[in-house]
């Protein structure tokens, strides 16, 4: 089913703040839609208005992650982009979602994993801490805003605003749809936009990590050297992967997000993140 480019727009008709969801920033990571589609049509809210709006709209179209380029990394300012860039159908889609980031006053972007037994884990900044602590989630990561510019919980956070990013863990989890409904149940529970529903749980500690650094690819042509797991531990000059014929290796001891194989010059290889 063709999904709109619009958002869908839920507007209690009373004036105030605005929230934005989104979904399928990358075309393969479905748990989202499940969770979404199984609300946009009977949600009700008490107060101010909230957009629900549908990621990479082609990728969606080809169950694929993406068409050009990851569209999690063209929320970026306007001087930043390449003329190339700037033709692709990510940034033009970025373009269209911006102003309705602009309007908002705290967004919410939902990610599944390819990873078999991906952790389910928060990705926020701190001014965010008090708006997740109730989500259903035991890891929350931060430090990404400066390291990875481009995401829509970055965007967000550099106008001083709420930008959250929850990865439920793998798509096929089987909870990882339960995650993302109770992320959304969580959120606009928050901002007191619904009220408190039978699922609520009470407060948890969460285990905190931060970004250390992030590898940038210099060929099109990054293989890691084996799968790696989201949170697998690794060590200080252990190799990762192959950069062309180069060797890349871990320059810090740490846990290791994001690892995959990649084909274009200048994205993310991996991350490496440390517990505090």
């Amino acid at each position: 089913m063709k999904k709109t480019s619009q958002p869908i727009i839920i507007d209690s008709g009373i004036p105030g703040p605005i929230l934005t969801i989104i979904g399928w920033t990358h075309g393969n990571e479905t748990c989202w839609v499940q969770a979404i589609d199984s609300i946009k049509d009977t949600l009700k809210i008490k107060r101010w208005k909230l957009f629900l709006i549908y990621g990479n709209i082609e990728a969606i179209e080809k169950n694929e992650r993406q068409i050009d380029l990851n569209l999690n990394r063209m929320f970026r300012d306007e001087s930043t982009f390449t003329t190339l860039e700037k033709e692709t159908i990510e940034y033009k889609r970025s373009r269209e979602i911006i102003p309705y980031l602009d309007a908002s006053d705290a967004s919410l972007d939902l990610h599944s994993s390819p990873s078999i037994g991906s952790p389910a884990f928060i990705i926020c900044e701190s001014n965010c801490a008090p708006v997740v602590e109730d989500f259903p989630f035991d890891i929350r990561c931060y430090g990404f805003t400066d390291m990875e510019p481009g995401w829509t919980d970055g965007y967000m956070n550099s106008r001083w605003k709420i930008g959250i990013c929850v990865e439920c863990g793998n798509h096929n989890a089987p909870d990882a749809v339960e995650k993302a409904l109770m992320s959304v149940e969580k959120f606009l529970q928050y901002f007191d936009m619904i009220d408190i529903q039978d699922s609520w749980i009470p407060k948890k500690s969460q285990e905190i990590f931060v970004a250390k650094y992030a590898y940038k690819t210099l060929t099109e042509d990054f293989r890691i050297v084996k799968i790696f797991s989201d949170f697998e531990d690794v060590e200080s000059w252990q190799i990762i992967g192959y950069d062309g014929s180069e060797g890349v290796f871990v320059e810090y001891s740490g846990k290791i997000l994001f690892a995959r194989d990649r084909n274009q010059i200048g994205v993310e290889g991996f991350v490496v993140i440390s517990s505090i």
